[in-house]
């Protein structure tokens, strides 16, 4: 009878713990899931594929009006700067598409997207399929009680107290999806890094994985059939590594655009005309991912072509 009371009691402790626990997440909410509004800026702190899968829900589609996705080459484009629209940064460090068509899904089918701009580079189209178990659905109610949640709740008093900020800054990705993993990345000298490249003749692979290639044109096409303007960009390549690899880049370039038609906007940021920008080593911070004036380049670029294709809403609209 004593051991029967006891386990009675275990049962009844661990069920008010479990529903005080599960209570806590759902009013705090930290992924925008139970009781989203537009009010709320929300930043990601730790585990970005399963952070912005989750986001992907109800904050980017409630409160943005275009996304970029791609990989690291595009995820460290602060959208915030163009003032005439809302773009959230869903791109992914290291995803390829089978990852991101996840994220574009969700958003499609939850919100009312206006563009998406996809970030073209090999390394989108390498290979296919999930690299991790971290973009799943079951994660979405993992929000109310996981490991990874208390992961990020951890992450998140570590870099908003800046208890370590030099292995942990805050505000590392910001509430529109900024990955600033610049701050996590010690000085490189980007001469030495592209140069070094150069002498090697180690070029990136322009290799596509024809299922990979696939899925982007059938995201391509159900972005279309949304009526969603899609627009694309090939990320600039330092011009010193191109000039070893013209060929092979070309190659992958013609075979990406026949992906795409003519009411698509495709950008070539590898033309001549941008040399001057694509030879300078301040345009990045190591062999191909952009420092800050490179960043400015290519939101340069993207902010044109919404402006000369995509009405911008009131300001009051745009302006958070």
């Amino acid at each position: 009878m004593e051991a029967k009371k006891f386990l009675l009691k275990v049962s009844i402790i661990s069920l008010s713990t479990i529903a005080v626990f599960v209570t806590f997440n759902y009013f705090l909410d930290i992924y925008g899931l139970f009781r989203p509004d537009d009010q709320r800026e929300l930043k990601v702190y730790t585990n970005e594929r399963t952070s912005k899968y989750l986001l992907s829900y109800h904050y980017i589609p409630d409160n943005f009006e275009g996304i970029i996705i791609g990989p690291s080459l595009s995820a460290n484009l602060n959208t915030k700067t163009i003032k005439e629209y809302k773009i959230y940064n869903a791109s992914i460090m290291g995803a390829n598409i089978s990852e991101l068509r996840y994220l574009v899904d969700n958003i499609v089918e939850r919100g009312n997207l206006r563009f998406v701009i996809i970030c073209l580079d090999p390394y989108l189209t390498k290979d296919h399929g999930k690299k991790s178990a971290r973009i799943d659905p079951k994660e979405y109610y993992g929000a109310l009680g996981s490991t990874n949640l208390i992961k990020t709740y951890l992450f998140k008093l570590i870099r908003e107290n800046e208890l370590l900020p030099d292995k942990f800054p805050n505000n590392i990705i910001n509430d529109y999806g900024y990955n600033n993993f610049n701050l996590e990345l010690k000085e490189d000298n980007p001469r030495e890094k592209i140069l070094e490249k150069v002498r090697q003749k180690s070029t990136e692979t322009t290799y596509v994985d024809p299922a990979a290639e696939d899925e982007l044109g059938a995201t391509i096409a159900y972005l279309r059939q949304n009526n969603i303007q899609v627009i694309a960009y090939f990320s600039p390549v330092p011009h010193q590594i191109l000039a070893i690899n013209t060929e092979n880049y070309r190659a992958y370039q013609n075979r990406m655009l026949r992906l795409f038609t003519e009411q698509d906007i495709v950008l070539d940021l590898n033309d001549l005309r941008f040399k001057a920008i694509t030879s300078d080593f301040n345009t990045y911070i190591d062999h191909g991912h952009l420092s800050e004036e490179g960043q400015k380049f290519v939101l340069g670029e993207l902010k044109q072509a919404l402006l000369e294709n995509v009405q911008p809403r009131n300001l009051k609209y745009s302006e958070r």
